[in-house]
């Protein structure tokens, strides 16, 4: 059921990624449901809703009796789009470009660095298409470009909150052939670099400030589209990043991380079905399910007019056997969301650093020191270093996607067996390490700060995945999509 789930949200990915590079082009007829089916070795239920997606975002136009057709028109530029130019100012412009370089060069750099030779030969071959003749093409494949390298990270989380910035439609209101020639002879020259093994910070770009004509000023920049992030804002924003609805997984997962974490003991009564549905905006299906399964394990039990009971201890939980596909989809969005913060983290700590006042310092360092040593909790000290980041990083497309990392870290404390709230040799390091950055901070080092935060969650995520691995959960989690299907 979970994995059904997550297929048809991989599906829609896939297939709009086609339509978007060109693989599918304008007016072309998809293959039929059998085929598709066939295609990703999944169920027509699977591939009628991924189709339904592709249709409620304009993708593809569907007739009775017919194969779905690839809509025309896809880059117009539509009368929405025309207005809502209209409501774009250069400090939210900014926000989002700003952002777009913290997140986007560190993935690329990390993709680059996992392609084999024969990997490259894809945006080899789109550079080999790229016309500097045909403005609105060339544009589309240099976006293409580089969201290879973004997608060969085989994360899907990373791919998705890259594209909810939107960035990979703008358009340059200001351009013309010898610009786009010398960005291309650029390109080109990239390109040798890395298929020579060179490092990629050796190439040289021109700014393209110009090009895009970042003035900031109050007159449109670009061309964008209406449901970009430039326009929506963080909450929007926030909807793109989190996709599907809350599920059941969700519920008995988070559940158990109250359970691990103390908040719920031996004997306590939990929320009743109604208040659980308003608690995780679910619907009272997937509570019952939820807590059927919980029941399954051992965890709780209901008692009939009475309510619903835990029945286990921290002690006892850890013990309990639990099926690794079960919980595979949760444990791979908290590795993916673990590996999208090792990888950003330390150009986002660098521009919050500034603005981080001593007395905040002071009260994160009070409050780390009592939560180790009086109280205790796993994880702890790098989640409140995270918040005080998070707190002064200044960008609010930025804020969004922290946001959501920092709610997935909590998947941590729900996954059996990976919670110690020992004192291991492994948690004193990363509370070691924590201390540390905050030291750095407090001593005004930002630079220093930075790259001790970046290797702090280097460790986090390197440790979470060997754990998973003994566990038996890695190999689940990993299964739950095909990660080279973004790239390949």
């Amino acid at each position: 059921m979970g994995y059904d789930i997550m297929m048809y949200e991989r599906v829609f990915q896939i297939l709009k990624n086609k339509i978007e590079c060109g693989l599918l082009p304008e007016g072309s007829s998809l293959p039929s449901r059998i085929k598709l089916c066939q295609e990703f070795g999944t169920s027509e239920k699977t591939i009628r809703h991924a189709l339904k997606l592709l249709e409620e975002a304009g993708f593809i136009e569907t007739r009775q009796g017919k194969r779905p057709v690839v809509s025309p028109g896809r880059n117009a530029v539509h009368r929405t789009t025309v207005l809502a130019l209209e409501k774009i100012d250069a400090e939210i412009t900014d926000d989002v470009l700003k952002t777009g370089v913290l997140l986007c060069y560190p993935i690329i750099k990390n993709g680059i660095s996992l392609c084999r030779k024969e990997d490259l030969l894809i945006p080899k071959k789109i550079l080999d298409n790229m016309d500097i003749s045909n403005a609105g093409e060339f544009w589309r494949l240099s976006k293409q470009f580089w969201r290879f390298f973004v997608a060969r990270n085989e994360n899907d989380l990373s791919l998705r909150a890259v594209d909810s910035l939107g960035l990979k439609d703008l358009k340059p209101l200001k351009d013309d052939v010898e610009s786009r020639g010398r960005y291309f002879a650029q390109l080109q020259g990239f390109m040798k670099i890395i298929e020579s093994g060179g490092a990629p910070e050796s190439a040289a770009f021109d700014d393209m400030s110009g090009l895009y004509g970042f003035t900031y000023g109050n007159s449109p920049a670009f061309h964008v589209p209406a449901d970009s992030a430039v326009i929506l804002g963080r909450k929007q924003m926030e909807k793109l990043l989190t996709g599907a609805e809350v599920r059941y997984a969700s519920v008995y997962m988070d559940l158990l991380g109250l359970i691990a974490v103390g908040r719920y003991q031996r004997g306590d009564k939990l929320p009743a079905h109604k208040e659980l549905q308003e608690i995780y905006g679910v619907c009272v299906d997937t509570t019952i399910k939820a807590i059927q399964i919980m029941q399954e394990w051992g965890v709780v039990k209901t008692v009939r007019g009475n309510g619903i009971f835990v029945e286990v201890d921290l002690k006892e939980l850890k013990k309990i056997e639990i099926p690794a596909h079960l919980i595979a989809n949760q444990v791979r969005r908290y590795l993916d969301s673990l590996e999208l913060l090792a990888l950003t983290i330390e150009g986002t700590a660098a521009c919050a650093a500034p603005h981080i006042g001593q007395e905040e310092i002071r009260a994160v360092k009070n409050k780390i020191d009592r939560l180790w040593n009086e109280e205790y909790l796993y994880g702890r000290t790098p989640a409140l270093l995270l918040d005080v980041i998070i707190e002064h990083m200044g960008m609010d497309a930025l804020h969004a996607i922290y946001t959501l990392l920092k709610r997935n870290l909590r998947i941590g404390r729900s996954i059996p067996a990976l919670l110690d709230t020992k004192k291991t040799a492994v948690n004193c390091h990363i509370h070691e390490q924590g201390v540390s950055a905050i030291e750095l901070l407090s001593a005004g080092s930002y630079e220093a700060f930075s790259e001790k935060t970046a290797r702090l969650f280097e460790s986090i995520y390197s440790a979470v995945v060997k754990e998973c691995k003994r566990l038996g959960y890695y190999e689940a989690a990993m299964a739950t999509y095909d990660g080279s299907a973004l790239w390949k």
